[in-house]
């Protein structure tokens, strides 16, 4: 079959609302909450769309990885003689923007489904597979072929689960079991391969943590969870359950989902073996409570602390993804610059600036409003990240890429529920302990500092050198040394380990503030290059 070559045109045909069987809805402009089954099956989707050796429509893409996956579209898909989908269109040439497009009205359009005609509360790969058929011609007629049409899964998928009727005389009688009728060997054996998941997945994750991120505050952390984890489990007497093990017989070692087979990349097996150890924590965590309930209580623990430090693994990576490139950062303050914030920021961004930071103490909130707008304009036709100083709320409003958070702002929980998953949050650290806090409360990049004396701020205390170096062996999350940071000073900074620095008097006061940036951009990139 063919399908339609421009995806980022695809709602065109269709309009702004889906049949629920009486009538239209219109779409909704805030995404619903995905189940992480149809995130990764949105990530597959990606993977596969971008890479060039692979055929195909994102629909058909999404289709295939809609079949690999494990939910309920897959089941259906499966049922209805689906096993295997081979792509038909040509490869199409996206770039990262229309593939976006593409993604965010897939998701519209599936959370319509989900919450206007399902009425449920997350969005599944089931609903994903209706927003395919209702947005694509050739998946229409690809799933009508099979019987799949949106009037038949609709019915289905909202129609209650019946009830079993059973008589009353054949209601089977529940009752409390009494010590010594657990089957001791079914549960040891439960329990032996959950604790051999949980230790493999948390080597997987650890080893990711120490040789690619080469991160000691994660690394640590690892070590310690996997310590107690050991402690916990000698305590529970895992050294009987093996003679239970029956690895030969076990039912679940036959056969493995395709979806298993790969992986896309490194950040795939760490996501996977994540999820891996915290089911394996529950089923430890629960079997736990028939021997001992403190002892359960401390897997539980174990479970919440690795919930961290997953968290503090995603930000790490969106961090080291988008400021991947990134080394020069310009704090801007209109009223400190020699030439206006215009002009600086303008001449600037094209001598190597890779973020800018407004930083407007005095401004009300409708002159920020409109000063970072243009500040906005600026940044994006140069490809420039715009940070605000403070403000998560007007940072939104302005549309601006993140917001950079003092010791004393917003504590960093609150400002993600105003920016939302991709919005950058940077806070300014004075030591290690603060790095630490903010790595796990979900930072995607640090301020070290402050390094100097400065002219713009003042400071009772300097984090100096020291903290620099400290931060340098301690952790791989993207910083940036600030404070008081000068043409003749730089080269202390990238001694003592820094790559990045964030920068405000040496360049917006300079007599030639474009060739004091290209200086400080070189020197940045030679270092990072040697």
């Amino acid at each position: 079959m063919k399908l339609t070559g421009d995806f980022s045109q695809a709602r065109s045909e269709r309009g702004d609302s889906i049949w629920n069987g009486f009538t239209t809805i219109p779409i909704m402009s805030n995404f619903h909450h995905l189940t992480p089954g149809a995130e990764r099956v949105l990530e597959e989707a990606e993977r596969r769309t971008r890479d060039e050796s692979v055929v195909g429509s994102p629909f058909e893409h999404l289709l295939r990885a809609l079949l690999e996956s494990e939910g309920h579209a897959s089941e259906k898909l499966r049922s209805a003689g689906i096993v295997v989908f081979d792509a038909t269109a040509e490869r199409n040439e996206t770039d990262s923007r229309s593939f976006q497009d593409w993604r965010r009205e897939v998701v519209r359009r599936a959370d319509q489904f989900a919450i206007g005609v399902l009425e449920q509360n997350e969005t599944g790969t089931e609903h994903l597979l209706l927003a395919a058929i209702a947005l694509d011609d050739g998946i229409a007629a690809f799933a009508a072929q099979h019987g799949l049409t949106l009037e038949v899964l609709i019915e289905e998928w909202r129609s209650p689960p019946p009830e079993l009727s059973v008589p009353d005389d054949a209601m089977p009688q529940l009752r409390e079991a009494a010590v010594g009728e657990i089957d001791e060997a079914a549960l040891f054996r439960i329990l032996d391969a959950s604790a051999n998941r949980c230790r493999e997945g948390l080597r997987v994750v650890e080893d990711f943590v120490r040789f690619d991120l080469d991160d000691a505050i994660l690394s640590r952390t690892l070590k310690e969870i996997r310590h107690q984890l050991t402690q916990t489990l000698s305590q529970l007497g895992q050294h009987r359950w093996v003679s239970c093990r029956d690895t030969e017989h076990d039912v679940g070692t036959r056969g493995q989902l395709a979806s298993e087979r790969h992986r896309g990349s490194m950040l795939d097996v760490v996501r996977a073996s994540c999820k891996r150890v915290e089911e394996a924590l529950r089923s430890l965590e629960e079997y736990g409570k028939l021997f001992d309930a403190e002892l359960s209580h401390r897997l539980t623990q174990c479970r919440y602390r690795f919930y961290t430090v997953e968290k503090g693994l995603e930000s790490m990576h969106q961090g080291r993804d988008r400021l991947r490139d990134c080394y020069l950062y310009l704090l801007v303050t209109d009223s400190h610059c020699r030439y206006g914030a215009e002009k600086t920021i303008r001449n600037t961004i094209d001598a190597g600036v890779d973020v800018v930071q407004i930083r407007e103490k005095h401004l009300t909130d409708r002159q920020l409003i409109a000063y970072g707008q243009q500040v906005r304009r600026w940044t994006q036709e140069a490809g420039t990240l715009l940070v605000l100083n403070d403000r998560p709320d007007l940072a939104v409003a302005i549309g601006a890429d993140g917001v950079h958070l003092g010791q004393d702002d917003l504590d960093i929980g609150t400002a993600r529920r105003i920016l939302g998953a991709r919005g950058l949050i940077g806070i300014s650290t004075h030591h290690i302990r603060q790095a630490r806090d903010a790595i796990f409360s979900g930072a995607d990049y640090l301020g070290v500092g402050p390094v100097f004396p400065s002219q713009t701020k003042d400071f009772e205390q300097f984090a100096g050198l020291d903290y620099v170096r400290e931060v340098s062996s301690e952790t791989s999350i993207p910083w940036f040394a600030i404070g008081g940071i000068t043409q003749e000073n730089l080269a202390q900074i990238l001694i003592a380990g820094g790559r990045r620095v964030a920068v405000s008097s040496a360049i917006c006061t300079a007599a030639n503030p474009r060739g004091v940036a290209q200086r400080f951009r070189a020197q940045l990139h030679q270092n990072t290059d040697a």
